[in-house]
């Protein structure tokens, strides 16, 4: 795989005095949302994706975020330039589904495809975070955000199993890292959405219509008011919540 990081200072945002911020998925319709708006703030913003980001301002680095070797790669060479980021936000994300945008029955899932739902889903957060994490705490400064699923929270999903265990995984690794880096002044938390209103997504429009009738508030959320979430715990003002998962679904598993 290949891996390309921009080092014009020029292409970064003019004044962000507490470091640059990491999106991971950048190039997806939420990672959009949210760089679009760090970028109007004045944010450093770099976007980690197999995609160049859709606008410009955000420095792309363009990677296979379940490619080990690729990705390790592409930390390295952004810690060696531009040292530890203030913030990271993971959220990329895939679920297998089918021709028809159901999700796979279990008993015809091969094993194959859930580890890659794993490697997609889970295994990249850690790998994101075993890098940049102790980075962040050595600058003794740090808020991470890790994009997980309401569907790691029911057994009543439109996703796949395997999406589901690993967003449950994303879950449990954060917390564990938030416990472990809490003294040296990094939080890291979770936002669970569930189903974002994306045209763009494969699913089946029956199940999402049933899907919708399951949420109290009677709609799907806005990828805006994740961002909203987002952008909140990874601000100054979030100085004591960490170790967090905060379910965003419109009441639907209340």
């Amino acid at each position: 795989m290949t891996t390309e990081l921009t080092t014009d200072a020029g292409s970064m945002g003019a004044d962000d005095r507490d470091g640059y911020t990491v999106i991971s998925g950048g190039s997806g319709f939420l990672g959009s949302a949210l760089t679009d708006r760090l970028l109007a703030e004045g944010r450093q913003v770099v976007v980690l994706d197999r995609t160049p980001p859709r606008g410009p301002g955000a420095v792309p680095v363009q990677v296979d975020l379940s490619d080990e070797t690729a990705l390790q790669g592409a930390l390295d060479r952004l810690l060696a330039e531009r040292g530890a980021p203030a913030r990271l936000v993971m959220c990329h994300g895939w679920s297998p589904k089918g021709e028809d945008g159901t999700a796979i029955p279990e008993e015809k899932m091969p094993a194959g495809l859930f580890r890659q739902a794993l490697d997609a889903n889970l295994t990249s957060c850690f790998l994101l975070m075993r890098a940049l994490v102790p980075a962040m705490a050595g600058r003794g400064f740090g808020r991470v955000v890790a994009v997980g699923s309401a569907a790691a929270h029911t057994g009543r999903t439109t996703a796949t199993s395997a999406y589901a265990a690993a967003k449950a995984g994303v879950a449990a690794l954060v917390r564990t890292f938030a416990v472990r880096y809490a003294p040296q002044g990094v939080l890291i938390n979770t936002v669970a959405p569930g189903k974002i209103t994306n045209p763009g997504w494969p699913d089946a429009p029956d199940a999402v219509a049933r899907y919708r009738t399951e949420i109290p508030l009677g709609r799907l959320a806005d990828a805006d008011e994740v961002a909203d979430a987002i952008s909140f715990l990874i601000s100054p003002q979030n100085s004591y919540i960490t170790g967090q998962t905060m379910i965003i679904d419109g009441g639907r598993l209340a």
